[in-house]
């Protein structure tokens, strides 16, 4: 644990009773939430911010990522409940998208989360549908990686996407893993990405180097807290996962842990 410092104690015991007025509105918990989280004001009391949600809270840290997409993304329209908002999670980085499926929606009734779920869906390829997280690495990038680092193990992956012989898959639980060599990782995309890039940052060496496709998102709590003291190859253009026909919707970039941190625009061959 880390002492804070009477500022931050102040700050904290604000951004608490917001969430304990709850409650007010979801987008007020959210982005309460994204504070504490983004700041470590939990630091103090607790080792991890899903300790915090569990503990002060009584929530799962999955939950408390999620109020926090469902907050940010409830800037760009006025929606009614966190749960309405959640599900445009998949349009996260397309703010003028998501305006356009609101309206859609709300001009034609009550806009329940279903018929919300159901017009983001036609918005996007089926890769990119808000039922999966998982975004099929596109072979060309890997083979260019792999010829590089020479890859020994996926630590996310599945019988049929690994991209090395060895691997770990959801049953294994990558997280719970002890990751050595020359590894690769195309995280979920969900909520569950900060866990993700928080272990490949702790897990690398001067012997184990962790390779790692992700959205470029550098407004995130996961980006600064981790990313940053990596190799960031910043990507041209937008990605196709899986070989689908339709980019992805946001921009994408190669980090490298267990290099020096620096920052490179990758135009690739």
């Amino acid at each position: 644990m880390q002492q804070i410092i009477p500022r931050e104690t102040q700050r904290l015991s604000v951004l608490e009773a917001t969430i304990e007025r709850g409650q007010q509105t979801f987008i007020e918990v959210g982005m309460a939430l994204l504070e504490i989280r983004e700041s470590r004001l939990y630091r103090q009391d607790y080792s991890t911010f899903e300790d915090y949600c569990k503990e002060r809270w009584g929530w799962t840290g999955n939950y408390g990522r999620r109020l926090i997409t469902a907050a940010e993304i409830g800037q760009t329209v006025p929606f009614g409940t966190e749960s309405q908002a959640r599900e445009f999670a998949p349009l996260r980085d397309n703010p003028e998208t998501v305006r356009e499926v609101w309206q859609e929606v709300s001009s034609n009734g009550h806009p329940t989360a279903e018929k919300i779920r159901e017009a983001v869906g036609r918005r996007m390829d089926v890769h990119y549908s808000s039922a999966t997280d998982e975004w099929a690495t596109p072979q060309d990038l890997f083979s260019q990686l792999n010829a590089e680092f020479q890859f020994t193990l996926d630590v996310c992956a599945t019988a049929n996407n690994a991209k090395c012989q060895r691997f770990f898959s959801r049953e294994t639980d990558g997280l719970s893993q002890q990751w050595t060599g020359s590894c690769w990782m195309n995280p979920p995309y969900g909520d569950a990405i900060g866990d993700w890039i928080e272990k490949a940052h702790e897990s690398a060496t001067d012997k184990t180097i962790i390779v790692c496709l992700v959205p470029a998102r550098t407004d995130t709590g996961w980006w600064w807290n981790h990313v940053r003291y990596g190799e960031v190859r910043f990507l041209k253009g937008r990605l196709k996962f899986g070989g689908c026909d339709s980019s992805a919707p946001f921009p994408s970039a190669v980090v490298i842990f267990g290099r020096p941190a620096c920052v490179k625009w990758w135009e690739r061959s």
